[in-house]
């Protein structure tokens, strides 16, 4: 084949490369939104026939993202005070505080 064959070739199979990504992502888009849809109804059916079981389920979800929010934030205050001091090539110990134990000393 010539080059110039080659390379219409080339742009033809690119352009049906783009035009199958562009149908994927949209039909990715449309079932993520369909999942929404069912998610919501779900959520609609849980609250009006077990509220109790809603309620709890509500209260956990919200301490597991308020629990997430703090994990960030401790990470997030850990990188800028890190990012600010200078490694003078000792070795630091960093301990999280939540799993922190009170252990002996055997100096």
């Amino acid at each position: 084949m010539s080059n110039k064959t080659t390379t219409n070739l080339d742009e033809l199979i690119e352009q049906e490369r783009r035009r199958a990504s562009e149908r994927i992502a949209r039909l990715k888009r449309a079932a993520a939104a369909e999942q929404r849809r069912i998610d919501g109804k779900v959520v609609d059916l849980l609250r009006d026939q077990s509220p109790d079981l809603y309620d709890r389920l509500s209260q956990e979800a919200a301490d597991a993202l308020e629990a997430e929010k703090a994990k960030r934030s401790r990470r997030a205050k850990k990188a800028a005070s890190s990012s600010g001091s200078v490694n003078d090539g000792t070795a630091s110990q960093t301990v999280d505080p939540e799993s922190e134990e009170a252990a002996a000393w055997n100096g």
